[in-house]
């Protein structure tokens, strides 16, 4: 059988001793039940596979540092979409071209449309009571 071989004390550094039940998932090395951290999957169950405390702290710093990386590359990201859809906001538009076998006509300014007057609807009370009235001018109006 083997012992864990976890560092402990405080001053005297020695093996604990304890009988080992588990090895680490990272660094192999015999774990106690005292120093075997169980580890769990995204909902929080066992996996029944164990690490010891010095490789679960290196494993939640990677995490971390990793979050942190996926960050500032999503930021990147980011500020070069936006860059190229300010630059591209800011250019001209590129002339169009008249389509072969079209005489070209010249540049002429396009006729203004008259603006469309909103749809407006009018209600009136009518004995204490909201109703709908047509305006006259409405299509579909009829004459009371």
């Amino acid at each position: 059988m083997s012992t864990c071989t976890i560092e402990t004390g405080f001053l005297r550094k020695k093996p604990c001793g304890h009988v080992a039940v588990t090895r680490c998932l990272n660094c192999d090395q015999p774990l106690c039940v005292e120093h075997s951290v169980a580890q769990l999957t995204d909902a929080g169950q066992k996996t029944g596979k164990f690490m010891c405390q010095e490789c679960v702290a290196a494993a939640k710093e990677h995490a971390k540092s990793m979050a942190a990386v996926v960050r500032s590359q999503e930021a990147k990201k980011l500020a070069a979409l936006d860059k190229t859809l300010r630059e591209q906001l800011a250019a001209p538009p590129p002339p169009t071209k008249p389509a072969a076998g079209t005489p070209h006509a010249p540049d002429q300014p396009a006729p203004a449309e008259q603006p469309k007057e909103p749809d407006v609807l009018e209600f009136t009370p009518k004995d204490g009571k909201l109703g709908y009235t047509r305006k006259e001018d409405e299509p579909g109006h009829k004459p009371d």
